[in-house]
């Protein structure tokens, strides 16, 4: 599998969250978007369709405290 990409924080707070593997940032595209890269897996996949379908359950303050937690890494990490 490749890796899944993506520059959606709530997205990437979501995956943060269920202990999906972020491999790295990709600060790479011309637009200046940076994207984070998570190792793909079934699971990883099975967590996104349930997020987009809406019936993901998570706790609110865990979500929130991951969202920092990206926002943190988006600002903080360097290659």
């Amino acid at each position: 599998m490749q890796d899944f990409r993506t520059h959606d924080l709530p997205t990437v707070a979501v995956l943060l969250h269920k202990q999906c593997k972020l491999r790295t940032l990709d600060r790479s595209d011309p637009s200046g978007k940076v994207f984070f890269v998570f190792e793909d897996s079934d699971e990883l996949q099975h967590i996104l369709r349930a997020y987009w379908s809406d019936s993901l359950l998570c706790p609110a303050q865990s979500l929130l405290a991951c969202l920092k937690r990206a926002k943190h890494i988006l600002y903080d990490y360097h290659q």
